[in-house]
């Protein structure tokens, strides 16, 4: 069974060192010295690392910057995060979590805590595995056919679209590791583009005939 892979980003050397230790027969470790180092690692491999172990506080893009530009990519913004952090720095704990880290590890790092802490985050990756690709292909109709499916172009109206159509079209899960979900998005045949797309209009029509919000006053006035 292929090992799970840990991306740790920590400028303190000897963290590193000894979360390296703790997992060693756990899983693979990729080691970064700051945010930057860490960034890059995921820009060059999207969707290849199954949870990010980060400090908080580097001298190198933080790990409240590194959390922001790591979910910017849709094949990895899904991958746990795991912050570390000091017990008397409880703000840039709720920070984080606010920014969309998963867990946090407190200082000193006991072993039995980190590895219990680390295996816990490598079970939400399993479960975060599978995507519904039929969510991309779905919301690229519609961006690219707003105007002519005459529907209003709210975030509200789209968003009941996107429901409506999700509900009534059959899924296509595949795993999203190892850029599998980027294949996938641009798979479809023209014939079923287009079938995806009259199913998409069936639905539009509900969303333009009975929205969920009232016209605007300029409507009205008309």
């Amino acid at each position: 069974m292929e090992k799970k892979r840990l991306l740790l980003v920590d400028d303190d050397q000897v963290a590193r060192e000894l979360i390296e230790e703790f997992m060693q027969y756990d899983c693979d470790c990729i080691s970064t010295q700051n945010g930057v180092e860490g960034f890059s690692y995921l820009e060059r491999n999207p969707g290849q690392i199954d949870l990010i172990v980060m400090d908080l506080i580097m001298s190198v893009m933080d790990g409240f910057e590194l959390i922001r530009r790591a979910q910017e990519h849709p094949l990895n913004k899904n991958i746990p995060i795991l912050v570390i952090a000091s017990s008397d720095r409880q703000e840039d704990i709720r920070k984080a979590f606010m920014l969309g880290a998963d867990d946090v590890i407190l200082k000193p790092l006991e072993a039995d805590i980190v590895k219990k802490r680390v295996n816990n985050m490598f079970d939400i990756a399993d479960s975060r595995g599978i995507h519904n690709v039929m969510e991309d292909l779905v919301r690229i109709e519609i961006e690219e056919n707003i105007e002519s499916l005459g529907i209003c172009p709210c975030p509200l109206c789209r968003r009941d679209l996107m429901t409506l159509a999700l509900n009534n079209v059959p899924p296509k899960y595949v795993n999203t590791e190892k850029g599998a979900i980027m294949s996938k998005v641009g798979s479809m045949s023209s014939t079923e583009r287009i079938k995806l797309l009259a199913e998409i209009a069936r639905y539009a029509e509900m969303v333009r005939d009975y929205p969920r919000h009232a016209p605007v006053q300029s409507d009205i006035a008309q």
